[in-house]
């Protein structure tokens, strides 16, 4: 039987989620903003957050609003994710700022000996974040 099915129903699942964590009141951005800042019309953004399947270009577009961990979460299921192909000006300081915090976060969860389903989604969201800079301070080569 091939993966595909099964990768098919991994990015669903993720797409929504993703937009979810990402798009919406108090998150990332808005959909209305996000679809003015995109062009790509808030009906469909809202069919692609209820599961409608997302195009490579409607990712691609995306990733230019949204943080690389979200467009991260569609391509995991296939064990690849987003890299800037132009190589910015690392920000070292604050990439350890931010692993040291993740760093403090897995401690405290783990203080009572538990880390909960709530700790555990929470702590995988700040660990997409820290890998998604990581990828961008190391570039593509």
């Amino acid at each position: 039987m091939s993966a595909e099915p099964s990768i098919a129903r991994e990015v669903a699942t993720r797409q929504e989620t993703m937009f979810a964590m990402f798009v919406g009141p108090g998150l990332h951005t808005s959909r209305a903003a996000l679809a003015v800042a995109s062009g790509i019309p808030e009906s469909t953004l809202r069919d692609w957050a209820h599961g409608a399947a997302m195009p490579l270009h409607g990712a691609l577009v995306l990733s230019k609003f949204l943080p690389p961990a979200a467009i991260n979460m569609l391509t995991e299921p296939a064990g690849k994710r987003l890299v800037d192909a132009e190589e910015a000006e690392a920000n070292w300081d604050g990439f350890a700022a931010k692993t040291a915090g993740l760093t403090a976060e897995i401690c405290e969860a783990r203080s009572d000996g538990v880390i909960t389903h709530v700790e555990r989604e929470r702590l995988r969201k700040r660990t997409r974040e820290v890998i998604a800079e990581a990828q961008s301070l190391v570039g593509t080569g």
